[in-house]
């Protein structure tokens, strides 16, 4: 195995400035900094992370919560920060929704993360004071709910996002568009609900409660958008759209129809919402809302590691773009 010796060996150089390298610390010119850098790359060597750790009083190791990771939106975002993280030289360690916050706090204060990203608000309100107890860890969070959280946070407009759905819906001629999402105790932690609302209101179609469909406990399954749209149809609610809050749940839907002999988007159209990889293979493929969420991650790792870092201005807020896919589960309103 290469040692830092044999690095500046090859490189022609001292191991302080190979140090230098590693630790981008001290000014290296630039051609040397290309020798040291093609001198690692020729040995494949692997600095010891134990001895920079003692060095630097970094573990280069993050933490990461996360909401599901069998939802394929939540998926992607992970690579994003696996990508970015490993790049900056920085591992993490994936912690899933079905610890309590005892379990967390123990989980980061054996390991001594440099930092904590978290992937949804409720993880947050479950660990928020985490930052109290482990010595102010530098934290950012992917936020979903219209409230600005006091840590640097990233987001979507998903209230704009789902209003662009249903206003694409609407265009088409339907007007009983039937929400598909999850229920929240605040509206602020509901955008996608709100914009639906929203999109309504505007085009002056009243609201019908009875085609808010409200799903408990965050579920986002595929699972939970069959069997919630089964049961709608076997109370005969009359609807000739769904706009879903994902697309596990827009798909689950279409699944439903299906079986209960609905031609989509014949009789009743469908979006979804995060453009996973599945919905456009599915049939038909999915209109939804695409969400940039590989981009989420990898903003969220480059973001807390200037944290740790020590960047002279955090970011507050980064605020990413989305847009609709149309493709074809949705069509025009037949009309007899």
């Amino acid at each position: 195995m290469a040692t830092r010796k044999d690095v500046a060996n090859r490189a022609g150089v001292s191991e302080t400035t190979v140090s230098r390298v590693l630790n981008d610390n001290g000014y290296v010119e630039a051609r040397v900094r290309q020798r040291v850098m093609q001198a690692i790359q020729d040995l494949n060597y692997v600095p010891h992370k134990l001895a920079r750790s003692l060095k630097t009083g970094k573990t280069q190791d993050i933490a990461c919560i996360t909401h599901s990771v069998t939802n394929p939106f939540y998926s992607e975002v992970v690579l994003g920060i696996e990508e970015e993280a490993y790049k900056r030289g920085y591992s993490f360690s994936l912690f899933n929704r079905d610890l309590n916050e005892r379990d967390y706090y123990e989980a980061l204060r054996r390991q001594a993360y440099d930092g904590l990203i978290v992937l949804s608000p409720v993880e947050w309100t479950r660990v928020a004071d985490l930052q109290t107890h482990l010595n102010g860890l530098p934290v950012i969070a992917y936020w979903d709910w219209l409230d600005a959280p006091a840590i640097p946070y990233v987001s979507v407009d998903l209230e704009g996002a789902m209003a662009s759905a249903v206003e694409h819906l609407i265009s088409l001629k339907h007007e009983r568009v039937l929400f598909l999402g999850h229920e929240a105790e605040l509206p602020m932690q509901n955008p996608r609900l709100l914009g639906y609302q929203r999109a309504l209101e505007r085009a002056g179609i009243p609201l019908d409660r009875r085609l808010v469909q409200g799903i408990p406990r965050w579920e986002d399954s595929l699972t939970a958008g069959y069997e919630h749209v089964t049961r709608v149809l076997q109370e005969r609610y009359s609807f000739t759209a769904i706009a879903a809050a994902n697309d596990l749940l827009a798909i689950g839907a279409v699944r439903a129809l299906h079986e209960q002999g609905f031609a989509v988007p014949d009789d009743i159209s469908v979006t979804g919402f995060d453009d996973i990889e599945m919905a456009s293979y599915i049939e038909p493929s999915l209109t939804t809302v695409q969400l940039p969420k590989r981009d989420i991650g990898r903003v969220l790792a480059t973001q807390l590691i200037e944290q740790i870092e020590g960047e002279p201005e955090p970011l507050v807020h980064c605020l990413l773009d989305s847009h609709l896919v149309v493709r074809r589960s949705t069509a025009q309103r037949q009309t007899f």
